[in-house]
């Protein structure tokens, strides 16, 4: 008795595309989380969906939080595959920085949940395309 087994998918072919598959993806994200960065403070909203805000006693409280002067905001970029903003803005995100009682500047980069599905579905679908004979 003899068997024969085809497949119709292609290992090696997947494993020459994924270093471009990979980066596609991570420009995508990269590209997306500026976007979603900047509507998050835009909307004054973190990534999480808590609101970002001024404490009462701050100095700019009732003022937009994270956008005072714009040279945070207007720092966010995307080469290629990296995201970059101005470093106390990554601070802010972190909350490295102290504030006053009722300001919340913490978890605003990332994102939307649309665009993550969009660029999530890309990466699948590049992926399965490559590992096609």
């Amino acid at each position: 008795m003899k068997i024969s087994v085809k497949t119709n998918f292609d290992f090696s072919k997947l494993a020459n595309a994924l270093p471009d598959v990979i980066n596609k993806y991570l420009e995508g994200y990269a590209e997306d989380t500026v976007k979603g960065t900047r509507r998050n403070i835009d909307n004054g909203s973190g990534a999480d969906g808590k609101s970002l805000s001024l404490g009462a006693s701050s100095y700019r409280a009732g003022q937009q939080a994270l956008y005072n002067t714009g040279e945070m905001y207007n720092s966010l970029k995307r080469n290629k595959n990296v995201f970059s903003i101005k470093e106390y803005g990554y601070r802010h995100n972190q909350g490295e920085y102290p504030t006053v009682s009722g300001t919340n500047v913490r978890n605003f980069i990332g994102t939307t949940k649309e665009n993550k599905e969009k660029i999530d579905k890309n990466f699948m679908s590049s992926v399965q395309k490559a590992l096609r004979k």
